[in-house]
């Protein structure tokens, strides 16, 4: 038996360990340590989406016995490796801009930058092993780490009134995840197991096993508690202090990697064990996602905080998630799947970005106190304006391949069969798209073009070991853009797993 996946949750765990060791001589630069073992996952599951390709099913999979459970499995397949990938990545990225952005958070306290890495390595854990899981027991474990390690990153270096600010986060998350929580139990007790594939092999063989009406209060159980998560309308209110608030290196991390993890845990659990059911809700998440859409945009257009903005805009970019999945077609699966990794290098380009004017600029985070830094920040600027742009959905971005395939399913499902309703929600959402654009030329302009202000006459282009990040994520961000194929091959596969082609 291979050990790559085991390796890929072990590595973080052991890391946590290690860099609580190291940070008492190597201080800030621990995060070098942090982004060499995060590596060490990202390569791990190179290997397995490797080993994936020569089996027919193109999956990769490791079993171990859990007695109380039944098993741990750990699996790469056409879903979960695009998504891992994008992760790993950003993971590895963000520990080195964390080392400068901390130095000036934490200062000369070893046991401070102890206390953070060590924190780091258990969130890139949990996010790791909630997209690895192939038990709902299991899934629910790591998703649960995910939430305690942020936690205690907001509330020990977020700005403002970090304590309440950490303690909203902790309870809406933590709500939503206890409704989940019953769904899971649910769904494990009436279909006779906790392993996804089992649920949906014996729900296939005995569908009588779970009734229509309990099939779509659990589907409105786990979606409710996955909206949470990725902070749908009405269910958002933890999001924009926590994204503003939190140190941005977190705020890159909670932006890019951690809250679309819900979006990925739709279709992994609600949409493959009970298509149905979801397919009959889709018509008010549909609604509900283009709700999202327009209140996340509008709300970033009235922003002079750059990162309240930036929080808002991670808001909206959610919303897209949920409108391609709720067409229930294979190319809005397809969509939603890679707006989640064009978002999540847009999300991590912007936040670095602004972490860099920040770290430059003393703090400042009011973009009508800026500009004309495109001249003093030329690496910079040239990054934000291609995470811009992909947040429009520019040809030559992964943005524009990822909302051509959420919108594409979106009229697909409202047109076979037609539904004026569908159609309305299809044409509002490409509307949406005009408020993208809005705020994301706004902020540009008044951050880098104009003339220059007095308190802007002594910056400089951020350290190496931001601007690394950000030449790294434009690559990916271009790279996909111009070749996404490999990826959205492998998305519209699995979409046609569920749906059909």
């Amino acid at each position: 038996m291979s050990f790559l996946l085991i390796g890929a949750i072990v590595v973080p765990l052991v890391g946590a360990a290690v860099t609580y060791l190291s940070a008492s001589s190597l201080k800030e630069k621990t995060g070098y340590v942090a982004s060499i073992l995060s590596l060490v996952p990202l390569s791990a599951i190179l290997i397995a989406g490797n080993e994936a390709r020569s089996t027919p099913t193109r999956v990769y999979t490791e079993t171990y016995s859990w007695s109380p459970i039944g098993t741990f499995g750990l699996r790469v397949d056409n879903l979960s490796l695009p998504i891992l990938l994008t992760i790993s990545l950003l993971v590895a990225l963000i520990a080195i801009f964390s080392v400068p952005y901390m130095r000036q958070r934490i200062g000369d306290n070893p046991g401070r930058y102890a206390l953070y890495y060590s924190l780091y390595m258990l969130y890139s854990l949990g996010m790791l092993g909630t997209v690895l899981a192939t038990n709902l027991i299991e899934f629910y474990l790591f998703f649960e780490i995910m939430l305690v390690p942020s936690f205690f990153l907001i509330a020990e270096w977020g700005y403002g009134d970090r304590t309440k600010i950490s303690l909203t986060y902790f309870i809406w998350t933590h709500i939503g995840a206890l409704v989940l929580l019953i769904g899971i139990v649910v769904t494990g007790y009436l279909a006779g197991s906790t392993d996804m594939d089992s649920v949906v092999n014996n729900l296939t063989t005995n569908p009588s096993l779970i009734s229509t009406t309990v099939r779509l209060a659990v589907v409105g159980a786990m979606c409710f508690g996955l909206f949470v998560k990725i902070a749908q309308f009405g269910l958002h209110a933890w999001l924009p202090s926590a994204y503003s608030e939190a140190p941005t290196p977190i705020s890159a991390v909670l932006a890019s990697a951690m809250t679309g993890i819900g979006g990925y845990a739709i279709v992994r659990i609600v949409m493959t064990i009970y298509p149905s059911a979801f397919l009959t809700l889709s018509p008010i998440f549909a609604g509900w996602a283009l709700v999202t859409m327009f209140y996340g945009a509008a709300m970033a257009l009235v922003q002079d905080d750059i990162k309240k903005l930036l929080a808002y805009s991670s808001m909206s970019q959610m919303g897209y998630i949920l409108f391609g999945l709720a067409s229930f077609t294979s190319f809005g699966i397809a969509g939603s799947m890679f707006q989640y990794i064009s978002n999540a290098t847009a999300k991590g380009i912007l936040f670095i970005a602004v972490g860099a004017i920040m770290l430059q600029f003393g703090g400042e985070r009011s973009m009508s106190k800026m500009g004309g830094l495109a001249g003093r920040m030329p690496i910079t600027a040239t990054a934000a304006f291609i995470g811009s742009l992909a947040l429009m959905g520019f040809p030559t971005t992964n943005g524009f391949f990822s909302e051509f395939l959420l919108f594409q399913g979106g009229f697909i499902r409202a047109t076979n069969p037609f539904s004026g309703y569908r159609v309305i929600v299809a044409v509002l959402g490409v509307v949406a798209t005009a408020l993208t654009a809005g705020y994301s030329l706004m902020a540009l302009r008044k951050i880098f073009f104009g003339p220059a202000r007095v308190e802007s006459a002594a910056i400089k282009e951020a350290p190496w070991s931001i601007t690394l990040p950000l030449i790294v994520l434009s690559i990916v961000t271009i790279g996909l853009g111009l070749y996404p194929t490999p990826v959205i091959s492998r998305l519209v596969a699995f979409g046609q797993s569920i749906v059909g082609s």
